[in-house]
């Protein structure tokens, strides 16, 4: 840290009025043991008050900030029985304690920034004891407290979205890498006139976050909503939405690849637009209109699409969100496996490893709200004909959804007709009903008579002994038999 960059950091923070609990001043106070302590302290309290950083500065009055140097040099000092000081904090301090002494000489004043990184995974320990800051007081973090068992909850509870991708970036800069215009725009936002304005309001979305000397951080949230270049980071390139286009049914001949380079806010309209113009299409006659039919209904290509970013592992590098698309079906993958059983999307309780992308993807209107997405999903593809979506989702493979093209009753294959009778059951029960040999008739497009109502007799049949659905009401007559999920 040179003496611009240090004296820029200690006047923005002696502009706070108090010490708080990741914040320290002191003017010669070198004990050795004290500085251990409070290297635990802010580390643990860092954490606790969700910071990246909190700072010890020597050279600073506690009661009036007033900016008054120090005699203290940590290279020159010594810990317990005159051991170089840094060894010995080293030494005395767990594994993960991070942090870093910046000296530094301004005009004729001698200051010194001690840079502590919040603890990750556990509490940082001194001298096998983990401290942290209540108030301006450092204190023994007490074992069994309820401070203690929250900051345990805090530290597993690491939010990756969260994570920053850049640092000490000014206003301008931060405007360089994000879209802000577009940001506005989707959030149906006035843009702030200046862009002091316009970084409040990033801030308060935690896109980005105001740094301790005045700078600016670029958090994953940012970038992968509406960063204008993914690419820019590494640890971002596998995040791009990619779409790949085959040739006939196998993954031999790629006719069409393509990565979009930029935040998910920005690339799922292009995303959906280049899907459906890579997809079959027919002309079709609609009484004196012709209308353009496709072989996917684009509803559920857009909530697939949204559903492929949302859900996937943000913190997996191995692999990103895909769409393959072949001759007769559609292929959307992620990284990560879904967060509650494949067979109860549709109607249990939404769960998502990144929420703060799905809410403001929902402010925006790029997808549903929380547990409808599926719901609209099997809907569309019922409507359409088509067979219901296939889902697998394996520990170490990710997520799969496919869909397959049009395919009346009579070329499917048993199986697809049985996932078609699980799904239009949960459908139907999400919307307060049931499903009975008529209402699945419809489902396959088949007319009332009898052998279409015999065959799908026998299809329940098949589908209750496996166990895929059950009776509503056993004791109803079998005229009037109606069926739901196994699980309901």
């Amino acid at each position: 840290m040179g003496e611009a960059d240090g004296m820029e950091l200690i006047y923005s923070l002696v502009g706070y009025p108090d010490e708080t609990e990741w914040l320290e001043f002191k003017e010669d106070n070198s004990d050795p043991v004290r500085t251990g302590r409070d290297i635990s302290a802010l580390a643990n309290a860092a954490a606790y008050c969700g910071r990246a950083y909190a700072y010890k500065i020597w050279g600073v009055s506690d009661g009036t900030h007033e900016l008054v140097g120090t005699q203290f040099n940590p290279y020159h000092a010594k810990g317990k029985g005159n051991q170089e000081l840094l060894m010995w904090l080293k030494l005395a301090l767990s594994n993960n304690a991070n942090y870093e002494f910046a000296v530094i000489d301004h005009e004729t004043k001698h200051f010194v920034v001690l840079k502590v990184h919040a603890a990750s995974a556990q509490p940082v320990y001194f001298d096998k004891t983990a401290y942290i800051r209540e108030g301006s007081s450092t204190a023994e973090l007490v074992p069994g407290s309820a401070r203690e068992a929250e900051l345990w909850r805090r530290l597993q509870s690491g939010n990756a979205e969260l994570a920053v991708v850049e640092r000490d970036l000014t206003s301008r800069e931060v405007a360089e890498i994000l879209d802000v215009d577009a940001y506005f725009e989707l959030c149906r936002l006035r843009r702030p006139v200046d862009l002091d304005g316009v970084m409040l309001a990033l801030c308060e979305q935690e896109l980005i976050r105001r740094q301790d000397n005045g700078r600016y951080s670029v958090t994953r949230l940012g970038m992968l909503l509406v960063g204008k270049k993914l690419s820019r980071y590494p640890e971002l390139r596998k995040r791009m939405l990619r779409i790949v286009r085959y040739a006939g049914k196998g993954s031999f001949d790629i006719v069409g690849d393509t990565e979009i380079d930029k935040g998910y806010a920005l690339a799922l309209p292009q995303a959906e637009q280049l899907v459906m113009s890579m997809i079959p299409a027919v002309e079709a006659l609609d009484g004196a209109f012709r209308r353009i039919q496709t072989a996917y209904p684009q509803r559920a290509i857009r909530e697939l699409l949204s559903n492929a970013v949302i859900h996937q592992d943000i913190a997996d590098n191995t692999a990103g969100p895909l769409v393959a698309i072949y001759d007769n079906r559609i292929e959307f993958s992620n990284p990560g496996t879904t967060l509650i059983p494949a067979e109860r999307v549709l109607n249990a309780q939404p769960k998502t490893r990144n929420s703060m992308i799905a809410s403001l993807m929902r402010q925006m209107d790029l997808c549903e709200e929380g547990g409808t997405g599926w719901d609209l999903i099997v809907d569309s593809l019922e409507k359409a004909g088509m067979p219901s979506p296939v889902i697998k989702s394996e520990g170490g493979l990710g997520t799969l959804v496919t869909l397959y093209c049009d395919c009346p009753y009579t070329r499917m294959k048993k199986s697809e007709r049985k996932n078609a009778v699980y799904w239009h059951a949960c459908l139907l029960y999400a919307q307060g009903e049931s499903m009975s040999n008529q209402s699945l008739r419809e489902r396959f497009g088949l007319s009332d008579e009898k052998k279409n109502t015999v065959a799908m007799s026998r299809l329940i049949k098949e589908c209750l002994e496996e166990a895929l659905i059950k009776e509503e009401d056993e004791d109803a007559g079998s005229k009037y038999k109606r069926y739901i999920p196994y699980w309901a």
